[in-house]
């Protein structure tokens, strides 16, 4: 199933609870999470001039470079900074994307003992859903740059079509967005995605899916808002968790 929205070699320690110094959380009620592939969004804004863009079109997207840990932080900085979201409000998951195949109800997991419906095996790539204001897309997608300069990923140590680097549109190629995304391509190729593909590393290229007919899976709730391999994020960041929620895979504690 489609979900906004997240390398994980361990999982979390539980999240302590929230606290009125936490700088995600001072306003966790705005604004709510953004829904509808194309349809129009109440943005509820911090200020009195934002709130002038209280009915515009949201756009989903998946976007992928790498381990997913790092993207979820840099992302989900970027919807505070920009779109002036906290709490409930950001809406940055770490996911799964790319693949034609989904597991049984539906499922797309981390690898597990059992190898139940693991989201390699399954052809999907780690990547961070979002649900962003159209307005603002050209904002998330010069980040994406900066955070993948010409399809490259900063963990090369991480090798697989699991990692490639991607990112989901709704209409793919075909996308009105696409012409701001190549906009900070410089001489990456963009490449139309049909899933299941293999590792970008040292390609120089991104595919580029039907977010449509490649929907995000969100990833397990103790891979939300986790630290990355090297970098550790506060607590603050951390205590985003308390807004993902559980999937029914094996890693969060469902029946196989």
């Amino acid at each position: 199933s489609s979900h906004l929205g997240l390398c994980p070699r361990r999982a979390c320690a539980g999240s302590s609870s929230p606290s009125t110094d936490n700088p995600y959380l001072l306003h966790a009620s705005f604004p709510p999470n953004l829904s509808g592939l194309a349809g129009m969004a109440a943005l509820s804004c911090l200020t009195v001039a934002a709130v002038m863009l209280a009915h515009v079109a949201a756009v989903r997207d998946a976007i992928g470079c790498g381990c997913f840990w790092h993207m979820q932080h840099s992302f989900a900085e970027e919807e505070r900074a920009a779109l002036h979201r906290e709490g409930s409000g950001v809406t940055s998951r770490a996911a799964y994307a790319g693949g034609t195949r989904v597991g049984q109800r539906g499922r797309v997991c981390y690898h597990n003992a059992g190898n139940v419906d693991d989201y390699n095996a399954l052809g999907h790539a780690e990547v961070v859903a979002m649900s962003v204001p159209r307005a603002d897309f050209g904002v998330f997608a010069d980040s994406y740059w900066k955070l993948c300069p010409g399809g490259a990923r900063q963990d090369e140590q991480d090798l697989g079509g699991e990692y490639r680097s991607v990112i989901g549109l709704p209409g793919g190629m075909s996308s009105p967005l696409l012409e701001r995304l190549q906009k900070g391509a410089g001489r990456t190729q963009l490449v139309p995605g049909a899933g299941n593909e293999g590792d970008t590393l040292g390609q120089g290229k991104v595919y580029v899916y039907d977010s449509t007919k490649f929907p995000a899976h969100i990833a397990e709730k103790y891979h939300q808002f986790h630290d990355d391999m090297i970098e550790k994020y506060p607590d603050a960041y951390h205590e985003l968790r308390q807004f993902a929620e559980r999937t029914a895979c094996p890693g969060d504690g469902a029946d196989i």
